[in-house]
């Protein structure tokens, strides 16, 4: 028994074509081509073969599409992996890096990522840390660490005389 595509109005098939030939989601435009082919009779692995998609793919396809109509041609993105820190972790790290060190006991004025990943990490704010994400989480909340510039300075009195 062959899987075809239910019937499709001349509407929806111009809506199909518009989503391949104008639709800039590339997902959803193969998924109109596999539509389209089965509709205009080709079997499930002549499709697989000319769009160089899995035969079960093709078939998801279609039944989604005979079940929800255009809404499976939109891809489904899943949630990915679940956040590593709660948001009471990166309030604090956050709040940690808005405050001044010496504030915090800490010898320097100024943090840096290295030196604010290893106090949070003493802190046992959290067990560990990487750099990137301490600096990712501080771009999201809009927190900027300024490097430190040092500069020396003449103390000699004469400088300026002698720099003509």
């Amino acid at each position: 028994m062959c899987l075809y595509v239910r019937d499709i109005t001349l509407a929806e098939g111009r809506k199909l074509q518009n989503i391949i030939r104008r639709d800039r989601n590339r997902i959803k435009m193969r998924r109109a081509q596999v539509v389209v082919a089965s509709a205009q009779g080709a079997k499930v692995p002549d499709i697989a073969r000319r769009l160089y998609f899995c035969p079960q793919h093709i078939r998801t396809i279609i039944k989604d599409f005979n079940a929800n109509g255009f809404d499976a041609l939109v891809p489904k993105y899943c949630g990915g992996r679940p956040p590593k820190f709660s948001a009471e972790q990166r309030s604090l790290i956050v709040e940690t890096a808005l405050c001044p060190p010496d504030l915090l006991g800490q010898p320097f004025m100024r943090w840096s990522l290295s030196k604010l990943r290893d106090f949070i990490i003493a802190e046992k704010i959290v067990e560990s840390i990487s750099i990137e994400t301490i600096r990712q989480m501080l771009r999201d909340n809009k927190v900027k660490l300024r490097r430190t510039k040092t500069w020396k300075e003449c103390n000699d009195p004469k400088l300026r005389s002698k720099k003509k």
